[in-house]
């Protein structure tokens, strides 16, 4: 993945999130269904701005990876892709869906979501306890993860700067 250059922060801001029919219907065996949510996901993206990396569907559940989404929560972007689809889906294949849910919501109210970056948290974690001790001192990250598991828990723990 490639970092995402902007004009005042470099970074990613990549998320992977899964929505579920109310019910967890198997709604998307219909494949107009499918075409129809596809095409709501592919216009929200368009109107925020972001990337959509990868989508699937299950029979009863949807897999959505974006990228470039640093403006929005992770609550806003569930809220727009679920609200705009529902709407299209409702407007456009209701007729499709309507034996398998009852009343007018399509989505289920909760969601999955995780970040997804190019490094683990253990590295992360590694890189920020490590960024004073470093001027002081040279530790690869073996060294370290020896150095927690004899009890010192950051280089503020074995490092005294002078």
């Amino acid at each position: 993945m490639q970092l995402v250059r902007n004009r005042h922060s470099v970074g990613l801001s990549n998320y992977h999130l899964q929505f579920t029919p109310k019910y967890r219907r198997d709604v998307f065996r219909d494949a107009v269904v499918r075409r129809e949510c596809r095409k709501a996901f592919t216009q929200v993206a368009k109107r925020l701005a972001i990337h959509i990396i990868a989508l699937e569907f299950g029979p009863d559940h949807v897999h959505l990876f974006i990228g470039n989404c640093k403006n929005y929560s992770v609550p806003q972007l569930a809220q727009y892709f679920k609200g705009v689809s529902s709407r299209i889906i409702r407007k456009n294949c209701w007729d499709n869906v309507k034996g398998k849910l009852w009343g007018n919501q399509f989505w289920s109210n909760g969601y999955f979501y995780e970040a997804v970056g190019r490094i683990t948290s253990e590295t992360a974690k590694f890189y920020i306890e490590r960024q004073q001790g470093k001027h002081w001192i040279n530790l690869d990250y073996e060294d370290c993860q020896m150095m927690q598991s004899k009890g010192q828990t950051t280089l503020m723990d074995f490092t005294t700067p002078p």
